[in-house]
């Protein structure tokens, strides 16, 4: 299925207006996206982010963010103490933004004769996807408009000159429900002979159809599929259904994203294998579905195959705790250690707070004799609320202070 890129660097073009001095990295990163230019465009992501983000910390914290550094930003409202003024979901498409920033940003290759990181098509739409709805938040949080609009005109209207009402006529309507806008309560402008018009007012992008979808997301941790793989006029009664296997397996010609659902619910509720998996993984860039492919191969007892997935989904989406965490995790349990203990170290440093970092490296301390470690790290996963790190102590006898 051929991944579409314009769509989402048109919505960025709409959208640039509104953010000051985000709007030329904004627009370089449309120009580089249609240039092709991927490795590019995902920097500036990540310029772009991190401007929202400082400025989130000067009017919402009451900061002076300084020197701060976009890791160092998404950390500081991840913190309990900061907790809710960005909503978890879109807290989880800055971290898909800042991991595919930071991949880009280094080459992470050896000898000059090594490739360096490789960033596709299928990468910079999952990191574009996840753009779009930071700018979409954030615009409707802070009531942005574009320059020169009219504040006092509903969002979805776009601005058209009045015409003459006769009585008793009904008001006509837009698109989506939008009244076009009369005399009363909106900006006119008398337009002489040969007076150049206002530009329209580009209405949001209309992510309303996956509202719904995208909270089901939010709740499980889980990265949002890509654009692609996703139909918006059945998006409400997915959502409503999104659990039920047996809802779910009644809808005809389910789009990728409704395949993984009705495969996840089954893989859940009956711990089976349902064929709408291979539906989902026919998606480019569906990190989740990767992720539940690799599910079901641990539970079929194929972990080289189950590791392939895992990998890939990380790929895809190098933010996503829950799946770095299984990764993690296989490679403990098939004594890949050097390989494993990179993967743990990653996830401490990019979540400090995520106690099954600390669990995963007391596992691996107590693997190597480094007895007094593992427990330092078993006895933080505790604190942190780890119920699997409190029964592992508790069976070794360990005092936690």
């Amino acid at each position: 299925m051929a991944v579409d890129i314009e769509p989402l660097l048109q919505k960025m073009a709409d959208l640039a207006p509104r953010f000051g001095r985000a709007q030329e990295d904004l627009q370089t990163m449309v120009s580089r996206g249609r240039a092709r230019d991927y490795k590019g465009v995902m920097q500036n992501a990540r310029l772009v982010l991190e401007a929202i983000l400082r400025s989130l910390v000067t009017e919402e914290l009451k900061q002076t963010p300084g020197k701060a550094m976009l890791d160092e930003l998404v950390t500081k409202f991840r913190q309990q103490a900061n907790a809710g003024i960005i909503p978890t979901n879109v807290l989880a498409h800055m971290s898909t933004v800042q991991a595919w920033g930071n991949l880009s940003a280094h080459d992470h290759a050896g000898s000059l004769d090594d490739s360096g990181v490789k960033v596709g098509l299928e990468e910079v739409v999952a990191s574009l996807n996840s753009m779009v709805t930071i700018l979409a938040w954030y615009s409707e949080k802070k009531g942005l408009t574009a320059p020169g609009a009219a504040t006092t005109a509903p969002a979805a209207a776009q601005l058209a000159p009045a015409a003459p009402k006769k009585p008793g006529s009904k008001v006509p309507l837009l698109a989506g429900g939008a009244v076009l806008l009369g005399v009363i309560g909106a900006a006119v402008v008398a337009l002489s002979p040969g007076a150049k018009k206002d530009p329209v007012v580009t209405p949001p992008p209309q992510l309303e159809p996956f509202t719904l979808l995208d909270t089901v997301y939010s709740t499980w941790k889980e990265p949002v599929p890509p654009v692609a793989c996703r139909r918006a006029e059945d998006a409400a009664q997915v959502a409503k259904v999104a659990t039920d296997h047996q809802a779910l397996a009644l809808i005809e010609k389910p789009s990728a994203e409704a395949a993984y659902l009705l495969a996840r619910a089954t893989h859940t509720a009956l711990k089976q294998t349902s064929p709408a998996l291979q539906v989902a993984l026919a998606c480019p860039g569906f990190a989740a579905a990767q992720h539940l492919a690799g599910l079901v191969a641990v539970r079929e007892g194929r972990l080289p195959d189950a590791q392939k997935y895992y990998e890939e989904a990380r790929r895809l989406a190098p933010g996503w705790l829950d799946n770095r965490t299984d990764l993690a995790g296989l490679l403990v349990n098939t004594q890949q250690t050097d390989e494993a203990r990179k993967e743990v170290d990653g996830i401490i440093a990019a979540a400090p707070d995520h106690p099954p970092g600390y669990l995963l490296r007391g596992v691996l301390k107590n693997g190597e004799g480094d007895k007094a470690g593992a427990a330092e790290d078993l006895c933080r996963a505790v604190k942190l609320g780890s119920a699997q790190a409190r029964s592992l102590v508790d069976n070794a006898g360990i005092k936690c202070p």
